[in-house]
């Protein structure tokens, strides 16, 4: 489908059996939309609820809605970038949009024809730290510093704004990865590899939801079995998916980002396993084939080798003497990725 030029800005929702999450979204944006902007939602849900949310809201805006099958985040956002009219893109899960901050956006589209990028700083609920924290809004320096900066972050689908027809031209690449549950990375990282003029909002413009300790159990184990895929998509699929933008990036900035995810997953894992919703089984080793270069790695590697009663005894200790911080890995795979 073309893109409508009328249409500026596409607000593409993924949602799955989330219609509460769907209504505090649909809450947060009922009074900032406008003709330019286009909400397009495709439900993949297996009831009608999100279905007859939708019919509720359009008394307040107009809806494009598809009620589909379910296919995995990687198959539909791909499908959203296509359809999408606007010509910009911005994936949505069960975050909320601040006010004000659609027309904000809109603003910095009409006013910047040559921008290809916008990330939308964001904050999590209970946490004052912003994902990126630079002294005001503005662009980036370039590609390589907004990789460096946004790492992991960059797969988190309400945060990345792009030229819909720049990412159209990597939806091969993005093909390659479905299944992986990172498919939007490859889109994210193929407009930048572009080399456009990327934007940067200082103030947060969406509030994540994290997701509990509890409800991450609750996902990832079922009857005392543990299925995580943390590692394999942010150990193994960032790490591959970075590398086919070798040379698209500088070697440092790839190096820096790979380091920088590595140091956040690893204790993420940690956590996880003292938590009893991850495993280092089967992990191990494809951690240090890839990792050994950098020091951390054979400390994880120590660490998971010692039995999770000890560890749990050197978290208790580290999180006496440390400021303990929510990982990016947890919310950031698990919260939109059921």
């Amino acid at each position: 489908m073309e893109s409508n030029k009328k249409v500026l800005l596409s607000l593409c929702i993924l949602s799955y059996n989330q219609v509460d999450e769907i209504r505090r979204l649909f809450d947060s944006i009922k009074n900032q939309i406008t003709p330019e902007v286009e909400v397009f939602i495709r439900d993949d849900s297996n009831n009608n609820d999100t279905e007859n949310l939708v019919n509720e809201y359009t008394a307040f805006f107009p809806i494009r809605y598809i009620h589909g099958t379910k296919e995995g985040i990687d198959k539909t956002v791909i499908f959203l970038t296509k359809e999408a009219q606007g010509r910009f893109v911005w994936w949505l899960g069960d975050d909320v949009i601040e006010p004000g901050s659609v027309s904000r956006v809109l603003k910095l589209i009409k006013e910047e024809s040559d921008i290809d990028f916008i990330w939308a700083n964001y904050h999590i609920v209970g946490h004052s730290k912003l994902a990126i924290d630079l002294p005001k809004d503005g662009y980036f320096e370039s590609v390589d510093q907004l990789l460096e900066l946004g790492y992991s972050g960059l797969g988190f689908i309400s945060a990345t704004i792009f030229n819909r027809e720049k990412a159209l031209s990597g939806i091969s690449l993005a093909e390659k990865y479905v299944g992986s549950l990172f498919s939007n990375l490859c889109i994210v990282l193929w407009v930048l590899s572009q080399r456009g003029k990327c934007f940067y909002f200082r103030d947060p413009i969406i509030t994540c939801y994290p997701t509990t300790p509890e409800e991450i159990k609750r996902m990832t184990n079922k009857g005392g079995i543990i299925n995580n895929r943390g590692f394999e998509v942010y150990g193994i699929t960032f790490y591959n998916i970075l590398h086919e933008f070798d040379g698209k990036f500088s070697k440092e900035a790839i190096k820096k980002t790979i380091k920088k995810n590595f140091s956040s997953f690893w204790r993420g894992m940690v956590v996880g396993w003292i938590g009893e919703w991850d495993t280092p089984k089967g992990k191990r080793l494809p951690l240090i084939r890839r990792y050994w270069i950098f020091p951390e790695a054979w400390l994880a590697f120590v660490l998971f080798f010692i039995p999770r009663s000890i560890n749990r005894i050197l978290f208790s200790f580290y999180k006496l003497f440390f400021s303990h911080r929510e990982f990016k890995y947890k919310h950031l795979f698990l919260k939109n990725r059921k």
